[in-house]
């Protein structure tokens, strides 16, 4: 790790001076859209977590009460699509979808917020494994955890996005991804499930995870850049197969 915490390098190998003076929680939130570099400086000096960890919980408890009619009729319709494929009579499915629908909204809001805690607390620790091991740097939990929960603030332009758009089609099924070019009938298709992984606000959101650990390890943005996006590209090809074998075996 550099000795000297006033400078960082950047992207295209260079070391350049840190900007003087602590930037303010707002400062923060801006600039980690507007210059990201100067954000991630002041991180990697004084790294702070908690208040973007509480704004993206915020955010996703803003989202799920919303949209949760939408959400909870999507969730039923996979429930049963699932349940249609078991040997399951239809009363037998109708009653445990009256179930579900007796669990109410609060214990499935409560379950996204803790969810999103979690995956905040995991991807840290995943991008501290990538930065420490595979990447052969010294960095700190704090660190990450600052890096990933600034650059999740992306998520404040995706929901002002994406959220009127869910409510006025009444559907989850918004892309942002060349999966919108795709007929609704080929949801369920791998290449379909490929091209939806390939979301510009994720990118958007991989490219600055890449930026802060390029400056927190002193290495060229390229570096993180291609580790953490194997590291998605892994992790979606997982869940995409994992989708596939399941309903292969539900058919």
């Amino acid at each position: 790790m550099n000795d000297n915490e006033n400078e960082y390098q950047d992207f295209s190998g260079e070391v350049t001076p840190a900007s003087g003076g602590e930037m303010s929680l707002i400062a923060k939130i801006v600039g980690v859209f507007l210059d990201p570099k100067r954000t991630f400086t002041s991180l990697d000096r004084k790294p702070d977590f908690w208040a973007p960890l509480i704004i993206i919980v915020a955010l996703s408890l803003v989202f799920t009460t919303l949209a949760w009619p939408i959400i909870e009729e999507s969730s039923l319709e996979m429930r049963r699509g699932a349940l249609e494929k078991t040997d399951m009579s239809q009363g037998e499915i109708d009653r445990a979808l009256e179930i579900q629908m007796k669990a109410g909204k609060i214990p499935g809001i409560v379950s996204i917020v803790i969810s999103t805690l979690v995956i905040a607390f995991i991807v840290a620790g995943a991008l501290l494994f990538a930065g420490n091991v595979i990447m052969g740097g010294e960095s700190s939990y704090k660190k990450m955890m600052s890096v990933y929960c600034y650059s999740s603030l992306i998520g404040l332009i995706s929901t002002a996005i994406r959220l009127p758009m869910i409510l006025s089609k009444k559907t989850l099924e918004i892309y942002f991804s060349p999966a919108a070019f795709f007929p609704a009938e080929m949801k369920d298709a791998l290449a379909f499930k490929i091209a939806a992984i390939f979301d510009i606000f994720v990118i958007w959101k991989i490219i600055l995870i890449a930026i802060g650990m390029g400056i927190v390890y002193k290495t060229k943005t390229e570096k993180p850049l291609i580790v953490v996006g194997v590291m998605y590209l892994l992790v979606s090809g997982v869940s995409i197969l994992i989708s596939n074998l399941s309903m292969s075996f539900g058919g």
